[in-house]
């Protein structure tokens, strides 16, 4: 795997004594030169378990897989209830009222309006429509390429529609 890595990011990643492993977050705050980094267990997003990280102090949000910002979402693990969650779990991070929200999938050009947590709410809202509406994958994806015309990543929108018709097919 670190091969893979090495050829992505060339000279870039960590070896022998110089590589930094994660410790295990016992509290639900870092303190970082005085100001609080609030960890918030957030749940569904494209995965099951994910956290974002709530800066009062900037009135922002590090969103991680739970907003994305004009590239297609990875709905590839999530079935109707799953982005049903997803979508609850944007609005509790609108609820902070950031004026920053940092998606960790963008085009890079992007800002971090905080708009984008309801634009990935109406995005998987209409993934959904189109995933219980279509019958193949290349119908959900030509729906949303309607929609999202100019948006990244469209390997991962092809990904999660195969996944959505191989859900069904179950």
């Amino acid at each position: 795997m670190a091969g893979y890595w090495e050829a992505i990011f060339p000279d870039e990643v960590p070896t022998g004594a110089d590589k930094v492993l994660p410790q295990l977050l016992t509290t639900s705050s870092i303190d970082l030169e005085g100001n609080e980094l609030r960890v918030i267990k957030i749940g569904q997003a494209d995965t099951a378990k994910s956290t974002v990280l709530h800066i009062p102090s900037l009135a922002a949000v590090v969103t991680g897989d739970l907003a994305y910002n004009e590239v297609h979402m990875m709905t590839a693990e999530t079935g109707e209830a799953e982005r049903a969650q997803w979508i609850a779990n944007l609005e509790e991070v609108a609820a902070l009222e950031p004026t920053l929200v940092v998606a960790g999938h963008k085009k890079v050009e992007n800002g971090n309006d905080p708009k984008i947590s309801g634009e990935s709410q109406q995005y998987l809202r209409d993934f959904s429509r189109f995933a219980a509406q279509e019958a193949t994958a290349a119908d959900i994806v030509t729906g949303m390429l309607e929609i999202y015309p100019d948006w990244g990543n469209l390997r991962t929108l092809w990904y999660s529609a195969k996944a959505a018709i191989d859900r069904k097919d179950r």
